[in-house]
């Protein structure tokens, strides 16, 4: 049995020829190219290990590529308005968008939206799942850094809007992006913002 070839997939929001690109890691050659639009920062993840999600740069949706296909046909997710940022969890069941100061949760296998959170008093900047699924961690240009539990998200109360579970406001000014480490609700988190600096939390 071969090895498993290690590969850099990466966007570009300026170019004329594709959307996002797989390379070898060791020689840095190109493998595929996916076309069609222009990704926006922040906005490729992977879901499941079979797809590719990009939020189109400046418009309202997700272009949708199944990674195995030849003949690279996209789909395409139409979102509420215009997508800041973009991740999926690792273990393939949600995948989670901001859009202005509201976080959109879907589960992947219905297509079911099942929370629209809006605790960020500005844009959603960056989104990021802990490894284990269990937590999610929302940047905005806010300066603040939220912690959110999945499962206090999606057991939703109608009369209590969910709360986040850690509020991290050590920034003066916008939060840019940031960094979940291992260990599942335990992990670190590194966020980098305007401020010229990035703080870790333990």
């Amino acid at each position: 049995m071969a090895a498993p070839l290690e590969v850099i997939v990466s966007s570009d929001s300026g170019s004329q020829m594709w959307n996002s690109t797989v390379f070898d890691l060791l020689s840095g050659s190109s493998l595929l190219s996916y076309r069609g639009g222009s990704s926006s920062a922040r906005g490729l993840t992977l879901l499941s290990g079979g797809y590719l999600l990009c939020a189109q740069l400046g418009k309202n949706f997700i272009n949708v590529w199944e990674i195995q296909r030849k003949d690279q046909l996209q789909q395409k997710i139409v979102c509420p308005g215009v997508i800041t940022c973009l991740t999926a969890s690792p273990d393939g069941l949600f995948l989670a968008a901001g859009v202005a100061e509201g976080i959109y949760l879907w589960e992947v296998s219905t297509g079911k939206l099942l929370s629209v959170l809006n605790r960020h008093y500005q844009d959603v900047t960056c989104l990021k799942f802990t490894d284990d699924s269990s937590h999610f961690i929302s940047g905005g240009k806010d300066n603040m850094a939220l912690v959110w539990s999945l499962c206090s998200v999606i057991q939703l109360d109608l009369n209590a809007p969910p709360e986040p579970r850690h509020i991290l406001s050590r920034h003066s000014l916008p939060i840019t992006d940031l960094h979940c480490g291992l260990m599942g609700a335990q992990a670190r988190v590194a966020t980098a913002s305007l401020d010229q600096t990035v703080k870790v939390r333990l």
